[in-house]
């Protein structure tokens, strides 16, 4: 399975709308990614690679916390709540640096 970010959503869709009609599921997930994602997929993406640098952050955390831009420690948190790991109090400095650079 490839983990898709959201930028890349927007990116894959604009560039089918272009070519065809989207169907309905499309458009409502074209709509979204428009709506949602905050970054360009190039930067995005590039974010996702330097993440996974950090701790033992795997590609689809590195996806989450890269479509959701975390402001503070509690959002980082919230991100692993369902994980089994959760990075410690440097690596969330890490993650909110590094997303910082990018906003």
């Amino acid at each position: 399975m490839k983990i898709v970010l959201i930028s890349e959503v927007k990116e894959m869709l604009s560039k089918l709308a272009k070519e065809r009609e989207l169907n309905r599921e499309q458009r409502i997930a074209l709509e979204h990614s428009e709506k949602v994602a905050k970054l360009p997929a190039k930067k995005a993406r590039e974010l996702v690679e330097k993440l996974m640098e950090i701790g033992r952050i795997n590609e689809k955390q590195a996806c989450k916390i890269a479509d959701l831009l975390p402001k503070d420690k509690e959002e980082v948190v919230a991100i692993f709540a369902k994980e089994t790991y959760m990075p410690s109090d440097d690596e969330i400095e890490q993650i909110l640096q590094l997303v910082n650079e990018y906003i």
